[in-house]
């Protein structure tokens, strides 16, 4: 067999009968039967040649005594007379309708002269995922610095089984970042490298046959089934060679290695209950260091007089600009056409074909023993407690006034269920806040679960604490004398926040220029996403009371 001529994947076609393949095994993975997760009835490889083209090979079930031994992920094989087949599958990872077979005529024979690749990768760039320049289900490699990885969780699948989950957020040369879901054993295999004692601080992971995913509207990265293979800091040249790179820059633009390390995100229990700072409501405007702080508290009021929503560039979240476009007539005047041009208002946006995307962007009032701030909540917290996105729930409703972007005349009926509702907060202080003395927080995280609320209490005392300055078990280093400045008339505008009033005399023209900010620098919106495996409660059912001065408003049910 070995004197065999070798055949390359580009040169097969129908018509040959007894030929040899020199190939590499890429990845590999089990066909399990529907309904019995235990019988494996075939498996599939990617396999590479030495040209690096790939090719994908199955062996079902009855001819696994015989080539099972020699299936091994990298090693490389000599494989006489496979038979050519169809590709049935609705996602083809190599691109090809047709794949190898191994049948009782077949023979393999592991080798040791490979002069092929040791891998090949086809690498697309972030930007272009999110400006849906490559279809959703296409077989992509992408590599990228893993900023922050959150916990694995389970979740529902269609089928009622339960799976695991993992969502990761990576960033690429050009500070682009995106989403990257794992599911199952890959999401496994990630969350037992990042919370590994021995890994290094700085993660780089790559994705061999990976894929593009549109989930409720956003762009995202995640595994291909199990025909993705992942490589986690592991000794390759691309990895090393971007590593090099990103740290080299990293570096160069802060004096803090700690600052630039891959970021864990632990379970909520866990990162409620380490946080290093807890704050009681009244000595939030005191902190005079940017920092992320938890507060304990009730929701007592959603303000009805600011959009509950806002429509987000689909690439970068930020708010969306419509204007109107001018055609100059003959005689020297205009025409409106009636088709408005969507623009991004972020100047560094580079998205092409913009889409236009509803976002959550809720504001409530929280309250604890020292007093009232004010929060915001946003889309992925905003998600998880009503299981809707805001496109889903502005669609079940009828009365929208349309005077107010995002806003309607009475709020919606899920809204309710916050209302005079205890949470855990993880709230971010931001540069914003502490120039501006504004007293607006973005929420990266909460929770409503007894048993953390429990903890958080008897950790802190929040209960035997009077409302002393004195009491204040944290903040030690940040807090300086409480500053008591009113901050009411602030209005949030998708992702920017501009104060309705600002009085020259106070503040002065540097601060003039500083005060429309970017929302993600004032708060961590989405680029802080955490999850949990302990699903808060939230209970059908919630009295609001008539102090609560807002009107719940039904869907519209269809006839």
């Amino acid at each position: 067999m070995e004197n065999n001529k070798i055949t390359m994947f580009r040169s097969l076609d129908a018509h040959l009968t007894n030929y040899t393949i020199k190939a590499k095994i890429i990845s590999l993975w089990h066909k399990k039967m529907n309904g019995d997760e235990k019988q494996i009835y075939r498996v599939d490889m990617v396999l590479m040649d030495e040209e690096g083209s790939f090719m994908q090979c199955s062996c079902l079930n009855k001819l696994f005594k015989r080539f099972l031994k020699h299936l091994v992920v990298d090693d490389c094989l000599l494989i006489y007379k496979p038979s050519l087949a169809k590709d049935t599958t609705k996602i083809k990872v190599t691109g090809k309708d047709q794949k190898l077979s191994l049948y009782p005529f077949s023979s393999v024979l592991k080798i040791e002269n490979w002069s092929g690749p040791r891998y090949y990768f086809r690498f697309t760039d972030f930007k272009s995922v999110l400006t849906k320049k490559v279809l959703a289900n296409t077989p992509i490699d992408f590599l990228g610095y893993v900023v922050v990885s959150y916990p694995i969780e389970d979740v529902d699948k269609k089928d009622g089984t339960k799976t695991k989950r993992m969502n990761l957020t990576l960033k690429d040369l050009h500070d682009t970042k995106i989403s990257l879901t794992l599911w199952e054993n890959y999401a496994i295999e990630m969350s037992d490298y990042m919370n590994g004692k021995d890994r290094e601080d700085h993660v780089v992971l790559l994705v061999h046959f990976g894929t593009v995913n549109i989930y409720q509207e956003k762009v995202g990265l995640t595994n291909m089934f199990e025909a993705s293979r992942l490589f986690m800091n592991s000794d390759i040249d691309e990895i090393r060679e971007f590593k090099e790179r990103y740290v080299e820059k990293e570096f160069s633009q802060s004096s803090s290695s700690k600052h630039s390390c891959s970021q864990v995100i632990s379970n909520v229990e866990e990162q409620f209950l380490n946080a290093g700072d807890f704050v009681f409501n009244a000595f939030i405007s005191s902190i005079e260091v940017e920092k992320k702080v938890v507060i304990v508290g009730t929701v007592i009021a959603i303000s009805n007089n600011k959009p509950w929503y806002y429509l987000a560039c689909n690439h970068c979240k930020k708010q969306i600009e419509e204007r109107s476009q001018l055609v100059e007539k003959e005689d020297g005047s205009f025409d409106v056409l009636d088709q408005n041009i969507i623009e991004c208002s972020n100047g560094d946006c580079e998205a092409i074909d913009i889409t236009p995307i509803h976002r959550y962007k809720i504001p409530l009032r929280v309250q604890d023993s020292t007093g009232t701030v004010s929060c915001t909540l946003f889309d992925y917290e905003a998600i998880k407690l009503f299981k809707k996105t805001a496109k889903q729930l502005l669609d079940a409703y009828t009365k929208v006034d349309s005077s107010i972007e995002g806003g309607f005349q009475t709020l919606p009926a899920e809204f309710g269920t916050l209302i005079n509702r205890k949470f855990a907060f993880q709230i971010k202080v931001s540069s914003y806040n502490i120039a501006n003395q504004s007293e607006n927080y973005g929420i990266s995280m909460l929770s409503s679960d007894d048993d953390i609320l429990s903890a958080l209490e008897k950790k802190w005392k929040i209960n035997e604490v009077d409302q002393s300055e004195s009491n204040v078990q944290s903040l030690s280093d940040s807090v300086s004398n409480v500053k008591f400045i009113s901050k009411e008339s602030q209005s949030v505008i998708g992702d920017n926040v501009t104060p309705e009033h600002v009085d020259v005399a106070d503040h002065g023209q540097s601060k003039l220029e500083n005060v429309k900010r970017n929302l993600q620098e004032v708060y961590d919106v989405d680029a802080v996403d955490s999850s949990s495996s302990k699903r808060p409660n939230i209970p059908g059912d919630v009295e609001i009371k008539d102090a609560i001065k807002f009107d719940l408003i039904t869907p519209k049910l269809e006839k």
